[in-house]
């Protein structure tokens, strides 16, 4: 078994670890599903050191696909991941006549990192653009004792933002619900609606989220964003989005 010893070491580090980010911690999701994807394939490589006494052909072929399609996969996660940084940094966002503020976890009833940067660079963006009405989208999830858009709506008045300015859609559950739901409160409002809207989430998140806002029925979508400031957390969210956009460019056209 020593000739095996570090693919064990390797698989029971990464497994170890992967559990550590599932379970221990809050918003770790995805790196916890990549530490163990990364295990298992040290198995699947060390079952081919097994297999290849007894049949080397199609060990090698195994291999081998095996490690095209690792290569494959961690290209198209990089180039996915560059693609959405630069667009989420790259775009003019002054000028709308609605922003949608999307939702993100709520604490009992104070909003999570992710949702305070949100509510910072909502904050910023309705000072800078006076006549822009805020909407704030987000229900009630598990464990929140308020829907985000509640939170949202006592966070915004509590720094300024003026009441009147805010419209509150607290039914959605996802992002893809977070602007449908956002366009038939704006069109509530006003039914024949075609200007500008701004999207206000988190820099990672501007691609999937302006890919939705198109497919709810908006046509002039710019972004804003905010940033925890957490970079693991942020590479973490910049990985689940990539896997995201792969999603919606699959299933959700």
């Amino acid at each position: 078994m020593k000739r095996y010893a570090n693919y064990l070491i390797t698989a029971s580090a990464c497994l170890a670890a992967g559990l550590f980010f599932r379970f221990a911690l809050m918003g770790y999701k995805v790196l916890g599903y990549g530490f163990m994807l990364i295990a298992l394939a040290a198995l699947y490589f060390m079952a081919l050191k097994i297999l290849e006494p007894r049949a080397p052909k199609l060990a090698r072929f195994l291999n081998k696909l095996g490690s095209y399609g690792i290569i494959i996969f961690c290209f198209a996660l990089v180039i996915t991941v560059a693609m959405i940084a630069v667009d989420g940094n790259t775009e003019e966002n002054g000028g709308a006549d609605y922003a949608i503020v999307l939702g993100a976890r709520v604490n009992g009833e104070a909003p999570s990192a992710s949702l305070a940067a949100r509510l910072r660079a909502a904050k910023d963006y309705a000072e800078a653009n006076p006549d822009c009405v805020i909407v704030v989208s987000g229900g009630k999830g598990d464990n929140e004792n308020i829907s985000e858009a509640e939170c949202m709506r006592r966070w915004l008045t509590a720094n300024g933002i003026d009441k009147e300015r805010i419209l509150i859609e607290d039914r959605s559950t996802s992002t893809e619900e977070n602007l449908a739901f956002s366009r038939a409160v704006i069109l509530g409002r006003e039914p024949d609606f075609d200007g500008r809207v701004c999207v206000i989430t988190e820099v990672y998140h501007v691609t999937r989220a302006k890919l939705f806002a198109r497919k709810a029925g908006f046509s002039n979508i710019v972004s804003a964003w905010g940033w925890t400031g957490l970079p693991v957390l942020t590479a973490n969210y910049y990985i689940r989005e990539a896997l995201g956009v792969w999603h919606y460019l699959v299933f959700s056209r």
